[in-house]
């Protein structure tokens, strides 16, 4: 009969002391020190965890989607008693106001950038929708070229960095939700093919050929996602929630959706592993139209959000637990 030892090559590790829980994840060990025992590390549930509120409190923002949680972006929005210009960067524990403002006060745009000293934020609701875009430098903003179509309900962001993006969905007013896709490349944008689905306010994350976007609304709450491979739109697995406004992060392979409007509000997040969701910790604070940045599964960051909240919760993921090996 074969043994363990003979397929393996090797024993289960007898060690005097446990490793760190992360350093040990998916092994099994012998701890040979009292209380011995049979150990493994398994993952467990990320976690929500409370963080410094931004200055001004608000919804609808446009962000840098793909930027790591040390270096986002929060610009525009709408906050009483009106659409915003504010912009506020975040250095991985505070929010602090730049001095540059928005040169059009809106909601409901969309954000690209990979850090918060280079992003574009375009189109939004002033109202009506528009096709207005500008650059961020990391001290001033400038208009550029515009947007193909005119759209609001981008929020919170779209997929890419301020040299290659992409946005797609949307609504140009009541009632008109679209289907369009435009690439921007540092200078203009340009039509892509459409989405198969028309839809506004959904999450949008990625880069500018790799790209998911995932629930929003129609004429109703949808769980429809769908992947971009820098060609043509695909429709891949679907959320286990129908939401929209509300903010996700990441790339085709590891994403995180969180919040958003079911409806009521809900705390509901999931995490997306290139195929699949799965429901994961809740957010502190049930809310939509939030900003979300963090660019993966494992680091986000959730802030703002209906109803004109100033609330930061940071995500971390996984966490590791030792376990004892019982038998009964």
């Amino acid at each position: 009969m074969a043994t363990y030892k003979g397929i393996k090559g090797v024993k289960v590790v007898t060690k005097a002391s446990d490793p760190t829980a992360s350093e040990a994840a998916g092994t099994v060990w012998y701890n040979s020190t009292s209380p011995s025992a049979l150990k493994y590390s398994i993952a467990g549930a990320g976690a929500w965890a409370s963080g410094n509120d931004m200055n001004t409190a608000r919804a609808h923002m446009a962000v840098s989607v793909m930027a790591p949680t040390s270096t986002s972006l929060a610009a525009a929005g709408n906050a009483p008693p009106g659409y915003q210009n504010a912009t506020e960067l975040y250095d991985g524990t505070s929010w602090a106001t730049s001095p540059a403002t928005v040169n059009t006060a809106r909601r409901g745009a969309g954000g690209i950038g990979t850090v918060n000293t280079a992003c574009i934020i375009a189109g939004g609701n002033t109202p009506p929708a528009t096709d207005i875009c500008e650059s961020f430098n990391g001290s001033t903003w400038t208009e550029v070229n515009n947007l193909t179509t005119a759209r609001k309900g981008l929020q919170p962001g779209g997929a890419g960095s301020s040299t290659a993006g992409l946005l797609s969905g949307g609504a140009s007013g009541p009632g008109t939700v679209q289907k369009v896709s435009e690439s921007w490349d540092g200078t203009s944008w340009s039509e892509e093919n459409d989405m198969v689905t028309a839809r506004e306010s959904g999450a949008q994350f990625g880069t500018s050929t790799a790209s998911i976007w995932a629930g929003g609304y129609t004429t109703t709450y949808v769980t429809t996602v769908e992947s971009w491979n820098g060609t043509s739109w695909t429709a891949v697995n679907s959320l286990n929630t129908a939401r929209a406004w509300y903010a996700g992060t990441g790339i085709t392979t590891g994403g995180l959706v969180f919040g958003g409007d079911a409806p009521p509000f809900v705390a509901i997040t999931e995490s997306y592993d290139g195929s699949s969701w799965t429901e994961v910790g809740d957010l502190g604070t049930a809310r939509h139209s939030q900003g979300g940045t963090g660019g993966s599964n494992t680091s986000a960051i959730s802030f703002g959000g209906v109803a004109a909240t100033a609330t930061t919760e940071v995500w971390s993921d996984p966490t590791y637990t030792i376990k004892t090996v019982t038998v009964s």
